[in-house]
């Protein structure tokens, strides 16, 4: 089974149409058929209905599409093992969360010389579950399972940021004490942040209201909205100040991880990444210095 037809009948499937798939495989429309033609006629069956609307898959398409992802992924694992062992050239993807990504990722991929070269940008929930796929490296907050290989690469603050207009709740405290802020709403992202903010208010009686939204950006965007706190590792973002939280004198921390498959042909390549992140950001901190709440901040 040839690789290209491969790729391009997953890529028509996935989009829906021989021109789409042209445009992003850039390649002639043409082409995109004869491949597809190829695969039917080795395989001996039809792998799509063509419709005046576009492809959609048969049955066999549909099963193909299941194993194909599969085949492909080891089409690049296998390049990947010859690159890193014949050429001392590893190339590596990684899977994170979009905050991750922006805060953490791009500047360690902007300031360093490590060998990746794509992000695959997901909700944190699905994070794990993509090293089963092509994904060599996972970043995440969310504690991964006990299977995986990990390493712990930074402790990082959860900060309380909130509109100017709030500030008065902590006087001229300089951390968010939880206590302070029963009477109105915590917005978390579902992350392992969430988890943190969720674990440290419910130590506190009565424990204040929570809302779980999609990601930190949205928390911060309902928080300039006046709706509440939001609770995020993210960089200041609408003119919110922020503090750092705190719950019965404790700083609310997560803990970021990096893991991957036990089983990956470059773990000790992986391994070595991942500390050279951990040392990264020892030294560049990414959510820096935070802009508290001030007289300059209400401004």
């Amino acid at each position: 089974m040839d690789r290209r037809n491969l790729q391009s009948f997953e890529t028509v499937a996935r989009l829906g149409s021989v021109s789409a798939a042209a445009a992003e495989l850039r390649i002639s429309q043409p082409a995109v058929s004869k491949q597809i033609q190829r695969l039917e006629k080795e395989l001996g069956l039809h792998l799509f209905h063509r419709n005046p609307s576009g492809m959609t898959l048969t049955a066999a398409g549909e099963t193909l599409l299941e194993l194909g992802f599969d085949v492909l992924a080891r089409f690049e694992r296998a390049e990947g093992v010859m690159r890193s062992r014949f050429r001392g050239m590893p190339s590596f993807r990684v899977a994170c969360p979009h905050a991750t990504a922006e805060g953490v990722l791009t500047p360690f991929v902007a300031m360093t010389d490590v060998p990746i070269v794509d992000l695959h940008i997901i909700p944190a929930d699905d994070v794990d579950a993509a090293l089963d796929h092509n994904i060599d490296l996972a970043v995440s907050s969310l504690t991964p399972p006990e299977h995986r290989h990990r390493l712990p690469i930074a402790e990082v603050p959860v900060m309380v940021q909130g509109t100017a207009e709030a500030h008065d709740r902590f006087g001229v405290a300089q951390s968010g004490d939880l206590e302070l802020l029963r009477q109105t709403w915590l917005i978390v992202p579902r992350t392992g942040v969430g988890t943190a903010v969720i674990a440290a208010a419910a130590t506190l009686d009565p424990a204040p209201s929570i809302r779980e939204v999609s990601a930190g950006s949205v928390a911060q965007s309902l928080a300039a909205n006046g709706q509440g706190f939001a609770l995020v590792t993210e960089a200041q973002r609408f003119g919110l100040g922020a503090v750092p939280g705190r719950v019965n004198g404790q700083p609310i921390t997560i803990t970021l991880y990096a893991s991957w498959d036990v089983n990956h042909y470059a773990a000790t390549d992986l391994l070595q990444m991942a500390k050279s992140l951990r040392e990264w950001m020892s030294a560049n901190p990414p959510w820096g210095p935070r802009e508290a709440w001030d007289a300059s901040s209400r401004n």
